[in-house]
């Protein structure tokens, strides 16, 4: 099995802290390693170096670099565009299967916690061990919630069509997106749902074929691609072919569409770090339900998350239910429970704070 961690977004989310010359996963937000740092040791005890690849952006490479000095330089996925994780998929498929004919990939994130690394990576083995008889079938790694949460995307699983490694195997029954209140409060009290993580485990080839159905003019794009890779020519055509590719997300391009999809059930204290009040399912809280990050003052806060630096005092004074992150360039002051609204912040600026 290949494992690609895909690193290539910006995280306007996160904004002020991540920005596009250095987004989320290349900080370090819930310990000493950075995110991206973190989804490579958490494969420790599964992954060889020679099976790790990072997917991400030209003008990221540096960033990777530096931080996991260990990566062989071919196995460096870069992407010349932003173009989301539809084109991004289709690229590591494309080079993967080039190089590696009928190679099995874990395609996994780079800004999520997982607090059980290694019932994490026991499911990545269950699904890889599934795919010897189910070798059409795309998986999806669900998580088991824990509360009624309005920012994920939900997998609605259905019957166990199989079990492998005494691990039930579910048919997935339909994806559904960020539910509002009271959808996500029906999903969790009916138990047949689970948070869509964005990890799968899937044949290269397969979801290629998948590509051809669904999307041929990117898949011809990537025909290109593969053709080029097993000459060993591939980054002049990626530089000329990848810009050309539609801006889609997998999920929308491939996944929602595809016939054969199957989910697994998991329990791995996972997080997805995607907006400012996710901080608080992984990192410690105060009495009053204050996440404080630096040098802060709370005089009667609560409800509030603070992320700031040792340099400069943040008092808070009788004030509740507020995100509050100040990187010294700019200054992010919003309900918690409108942490999902700071994207919109990074679309009304200009190119010279994001």
């Amino acid at each position: 099995m290949k494992f690609v961690i895909r690193a290539g977004g910006v995280g306007t989310r996160l904004w002020p802290l991540s920005r596009k010359s250095k987004p989320k996963q290349f900080h370090a937000l819930t310990g000493e390693h950075t995110m991206l740092q973190e989804a490579v040791n958490r494969l420790n005890s599964l992954a060889k170096m020679d099976d790790l690849f990072v997917s991400t952006g030209v003008k990221l490479l540096h960033s990777v670099r530096e931080q996991l000095p260990e990566l062989h330089a071919e196995n460096a996925i870069l992407e010349p565009a932003l173009r989301n994780t539809g084109p991004a998929v289709g690229l590591e498929c494309a080079l993967l299967e080039a190089r590696f004919p009928g190679c099995i990939i874990a395609s996994l994130g780079s800004d999520h916690h997982i607090g059980k690394p290694e019932e994490f990576c026991r499911l990545l083995k269950v699904s890889e061990d599934a795919l010897e008889n189910r070798a059409e079938t795309l998986f999806v790694l669900g998580v088991k919630p824990t509360r009624a949460d309005t920012g994920f995307g939900y997998i609605q699983k259905g019957d166990v069509i199989a079990k492998v490694n005494n691990e039930p195997v579910y048919a997935v029954e339909s994806f559904k997106e960020k539910p509002d209140a009271a959808a996500a409060k029906t999903y969790l009290e009916s138990g047949q749902y689970l948070w869509n993580s964005n990890m799968f485990v899937w044949k290269a080839r397969t979801m290629l074929d998948l590509f051809s159905k669904f999307e041929p003019e990117m898949y011809a794009l990537l025909e290109q691609i593969g053709a080029a890779a097993k000459v060993g020519r591939e980054a002049d055509v990626i530089a000329s072919v990848y810009p050309q590719m539609k801006n889609i997300a997998i999920d929308h391009a491939i996944i929602e569409r595809a016939p054969d999809i199957a989910t697994l059930q998991a329990d791995i204290d996972w997080s997805d770090i995607g907006a400012w009040d996710a901080l608080t399912d992984v990192l410690p809280i105060d009495e009053n339900g204050n996440l404080l990050h630096g040098n802060v003052l709370s005089l009667n806060a609560k409800n509030t998350t603070v992320y700031g630096n040792k340099d400069k005092v943040i008092a808070l004074v009788d004030v509740e239910n507020l995100i509050v992150v100040d990187t010294g360039d700019a200054l992010l002051i919003a309900p918690r429970d409108g942490a999902q609204r700071v994207k919109d912040v990074v679309a009304a600026l200009d190119e010279r704070y994001v």
